[in-house]
């Protein structure tokens, strides 16, 4: 059943600010706007949906279950909400209530292909594989173009050690989008299966051409250089797996702590970081802001953030950072050396060494500032010379 908006909805404007607001990660002033909305529209189902979406995305999974329940009573025919509540109520493993809004929803909407992919997804974790591939199926007979049920129901098919089903399945999955990494990956370790090693190996090449930090295809590459004696080429990328792994886990693991202790910010400046560290620079920015908004003081975040804008030549936007870690802690003193080194760049020697003895004043051991310094002394003498 349908209901019709308040004749107070919001305007296109300011949904189009709150957009801008979840663009730039600030989740918290997005949140305060669509509730703002609310008591303005209660009955409009859209702007519950939306506030859900900006819960979740900010870690407040439990509020945004509510939101989406909420959405779902005054539009129970959203189906792009039943998958979404469906898929939050597996990260806070709850996963009975999940199959069952999923089993209602491609009741209602028989053609809702998420809904029918997401479903088949439960039931492989839940090694009911059969099933899964039923799932799976009727998501692509629902939409021939998602790739992503192809390339799931190639892994149910694998499950159940049908390759030329998987084979199958993962050429359509290529047609959808042949720039997607995991299909070819996906497509090679068929081949591996069936000891064809040279054609494997071809087809993890492409998958890490397309995605690097792919660990799996580095895994799977390096197995099949073993297989065809290129062992020190093949050893190399087992290791570039390992180092892809480790993080990956890291990643999972503060995932996991965050989902129980989502206001602690270091836990989003820890992931910022990995992610930096694997050339994600989108994802490292959006969680190094939510670091800074649970914590105005996280001065380790603001300085990254900054290190961040400057590798995109953005020098005055990283020098108002650099400046707000050292208000939010005075004694970062890795910020004193950025901050004057962003100065030297602007040939401001003299504002740069001031930056620099302010930071020895703070650690006056610090070899690094000390060696800084001393440059640019050397710098501001020779100036005075050539006067």
């Amino acid at each position: 059943m349908w209901h019709c908006a308040a004749e107070t909805a919001p305007s296109a404007e300011s949904l189009a600010g709150i957009e801008q607001l979840l663009a730039a990660s600030r989740y918290p002033e997005a949140i305060a706007a669509l509730r703002q909305a609310i008591n303005a529209s209660p009955d409009d189902a859209d702007l519950h949906a939306r506030l859900a979406r900006a819960l979740a995305d900010d870690e407040q999974l439990t509020a945004a279950v509510g939101a989406f329940e909420h959405a779902l009573v005054l539009n129970p025919d959203d189906g792009a909400a039943c998958v979404d509540l469906a898929v939050l109520l597996t990260r806070l493993d709850r996963f009975a209530e999940a199959t069952a809004q999923l089993d209602a929803a491609v009741a209602a909407h028989p053609d809702l292909a998420a809904a029918h992919r997401i479903l088949g997804k439960l039931q492989f974790r839940e090694g009911r594989y059969v099933e899964a591939v039923h799932a799976y199926e009727r998501a692509t007979q629902a939409d021939p173009g998602l790739g992503e049920a192809w390339f799931d129901l190639a892994q149910a098919h694998m499950k159940l050690m049908d390759l030329d089903a998987a084979e199958a399945a993962l050429q359509r999955a290529i047609s959808t989008d042949s720039t997607d990494a995991r299909f070819h990956d996906g497509l090679g370790f068929v081949h591996y299966k069936r000891r064809q090693f040279a054609p494997a190996a071809a087809k993890f090449e492409t998958a890490l051409q397309l995605d690097p930090l792919l660990a799996r295809a580095h895994f799977n590459l390096g197995n099949s250089y073993l297989r065809l004696g290129r062992e020190a080429e093949g050893r190399q990328h087992l290791e570039t797996f390992r180092q892809l792994d480790d993080q990956e886990r890291r990643l999972y693991s503060l995932e996991t702590t965050i989902l129980q202790s989502p206001e602690r910010a270091g836990l989003y400046h820890d992931m910022a970081v990995i992610l930096g560290q694997r050339g994600e620079y989108d994802k490292a920015r959006r969680r190094y802001v939510q670091a800074v908004l649970r914590d105005s003081n996280f001065a380790p975040s603001y300085h990254n953030l900054g290190n961040m804008q400057l590798r995109e030549g953005r020098l005055a936007e990283a020098m108002g950072l650099f400046r707000r870690a050292l208000r939010a802690d005075s004694t970062y003193v890795i910020a004193y050396r950025s901050l004057g080194n962003a100065y030297m760049r602007q040939q401001q020697v003299s504002a740069a060494l001031e930056t620099f003895e302010q930071g020895l004043r703070q650690d006056p051991g610090n070899g690094d500032l000390q060696h800084r310094a001393s440059l640019a002394r050397e710098i501001l003498h020779e100036t005075r010379k050539q006067r």
